[in-house]
């Protein structure tokens, strides 16, 4: 099967849905596909997948996103692809995975976090967002035509799908996955005991960890809040810890813990190439988003067995209700969240939770991923059979009337 993979970037290391993405090429690669990544820039190679750098043309956003598309829709008409797999709404392909959520949606997130004034900021400034408001146009173009195959990736996703655009045929839900090494590694333990004992915890001290690019969205302030009145709440007699890591400015943030008297308890570790290393050495994860379409980061945690806390604007909350975390109404409900971390404090029943994130865990590999897609694949495939309609080549060909739209918009 040939097989095209679209997406802006190709960078694994930048995480989210480039990492996603370059383990879905792998697998498919690994199992015999014939797989190309067409990228506007891409610095990612692996055995068996062809990377396609298209190019950078544009000095703004926008004109770069245009082009890109213009630039994907000449590529495909001038090659033969079975599938046309696209990692954003693209017109003519044959899946569209919204492993971004939709737009509508992160409109409504932006409103949700903020106070009233910053509410009606987002609705005046929302339309000068041109690349939000050229991604809605092709979120449209795609949901109006049930050629092209919705994949969300979780059930919220396709509630979106259904709510903002009233799309409901041809769409599936497919769980984001992630490719873990296993969770009872040896290197495991060294990693958990050197970086504890760095924090200066014991073996019964929890540690709580946050991993996030975007502070805001994550919820990391209000997670600082809910640990200090759980800390406070102890009197002390608790050593635990919060260790954040992640790209995002942490200047802020360190007063934010400062005031609430508990700077020494919260650890800024900024970026790391070691993640794995802070995953053995944190006894619960918590990412307090104000919006996920289905979160990695807690879904790593999953597979190694840490529960989670996070809220019911993240699709990975899906994977919680099996007893492997806990799900809060939102990042301001501080009570439900401190009585969250007391409950992931206490050993037996964090125990608990862990051997039910190890139960989700072989749902949540992208070996199950990548068995569905090659599922969704086979099912267009015969269907375009049936029909006797163009293949997928042919429906991303910029002279039909879709990608004519796309070029307009």
């Amino acid at each position: 099967m040939q097989i095209a993979i679209v997406i802006e970037r190709m960078d694994p290391f930048r995480g989210g849905r480039e990492t996603s993405t370059a383990q879905i090429a792998a697998e498919l690669a690994r199992r015999g596909q014939k797989v190309t990544v067409i990228c506007r820039q891409g610095v990612w190679r692996c055995e068996g997948v062809e990377l396609l750098a298209l190019g950078r043309r544009g000095a703004l956003r926008i004109c770069r996103l245009k082009n890109f598309i213009e630039d994907v829709q000449k590529t495909l008409a001038g090659r033969k692809f079975d599938i046309v797999h696209s990692m954003f709404p693209l017109p003519g392909a044959s899946i569209c995975q919204f492993r971004g959520g939709t737009v509508p949606a992160q409109v409504l997130a932006s409103k949700r976090k903020r106070s009233i004034l910053g509410d009606l900021a987002v609705s005046l400034f929302e339309p000068w967002n041109f690349c939000r408001r050229k991604m809605g146009v092709l979120e449209r173009m795609v949901a109006a035509d049930s050629g092209t195959w919705c994949l969300a990736v979780s059930e919220m996703v396709a509630k979106e799908l259904q709510e903002h655009y009233g799309r409901t045929q041809n769409v599936r839900v497919v769980y984001n996955a992630v490719d873990m090494p296993p969770h009872d590694s040896p290197e495991r333990a060294d990693h958990r005991q050197r970086l504890r004992f760095n924090l200066g915890t014991g073996p019964n001290d929890p540690v709580f960890l946050t991993v996030a690019t975007n502070f805001e969205l994550k919820g990391v302030a209000e997670a600082i809040e809910a640990f200090a009145e759980w800390y406070h709440s102890h009197n002390g007699q608790i050593n635990g810890k919060l260790v954040v890591v992640g790209r995002d400015r942490p200047e802020g943030y360190e007063r934010h813990a400062g005031l609430r008297e508990i700077g020494s308890q919260v650890v800024f570790i900024g970026h790391s190439d070691h993640i794995m290393q802070w995953y053995a050495a944190a006894d619960a994860f918590i990412l307090l988003s104000w919006y996920d379409p289905c979160s990695r980061v807690v879904l790593e945690a999953t597979r190694w067995g840490i529960p989670s806390i996070t809220t019911a604007y993240n699709g990975a909350a899906e994977i919680l209700a099996e007893g492997g975390g806990v799900v809060v109404e939102s990042p301001k409900n501080r009570k439900q969240v401190v009585a969250a971390m007391d409950s992931l404090a206490d050993a037996k029943s964090r125990a608990e939770r862990s051997a039910a994130c190890l139960k989700i865990s072989p749902r949540l590999s992208i070996e199950r991923h990548v068995d569905e897609l090659l599922g969704i694949y086979e099912e267009i495939l015969g269907q375009a059979g049936k029909n006797a309609k163009p293949s997928a080549a042919g429906r991303s060909n910029p002279d039909s009337p879709g990608a004519a739209e796309s070029q307009k918009a």
